[in-house]
């Protein structure tokens, strides 16, 4: 219980702000991509082809619980493993760029299939929102908590350069976001799924 509360007080008031923010510009990349899709009108066959060509080969040849089971090791250890190595590098924002391509797909997607059929475009997005709502913010939500880490590692590069002793602990940090990722946004994307 301790662990929760811990949580808890780690995802305070800004993180939180920031995931929303986060999620409101990956909502925005979300319903452009659909828009320019839908209006550029692109090779129908190509798309599809070049979206099965993106999923890497375990996801294409399972089925059943063995597809679950991709998905979950898929968006739930290596997307996330990206995202914090990224977090890593001292660029602010680099680890965003897996949140993006989440974000552009469903689009790229949605606009194909509002092309091909309007009404049943319709019923696919709607059926999708509940999915993309959970799997979109539990990115957004590490994001958030990879920002703080990002600043930590920022920090600690520029005290290299000056004289300056910063007290922040790089490694309590990064404990810090892979509890927050275990107990928070793992579970998260595999209610997702």
């Amino acid at each position: 219980m301790d662990g929760v509360i811990t949580i808890f007080k780690i995802i305070n008031k800004n993180v939180f702000k920031r995931a929303v923010t986060f999620y409101v510009i990956a909502a925005i990349i979300t319903v452009l991509a659909t828009v320019i899709t839908y209006l550029v009108n692109p090779d129908l066959k190509g798309v599809m082809e070049s979206i099965g060509d993106r999923s890497s080969n375990q996801l294409k040849e399972s089925s059943g619980m063995n597809k679950v089971w991709a998905f979950v090791v898929n968006n739930g250890f290596k997307v996330p493993l990206q995202m914090f190595v990224l977090a890593l590098i001292p660029i602010q924002f680099l680890y965003l760029i897996n949140l993006i391509s989440t974000a552009l797909l469903p689009g790229i997607i949605f606009g194909v299939v509002l092309q091909v059929d309007f009404r049943k475009s319709i019923e696919l997005i709607t059926s999708t929102i509940p999915h993309y709502f959970v799997e979109v913010f539990a990115f957004c939500l590490f994001a958030a908590i990879l920002f703080e880490l990002n600043r930590v590692v920022r920090a600690k590069v520029r005290s290299v350069f000056k004289k300056d002793n910063d007290e922040i602990s790089l490694t309590k940090n990064t404990f810090v976001t892979m509890k927050v990722y275990v107990v928070l946004i793992l579970p998260m994307i595999i209610v997702a799924v």
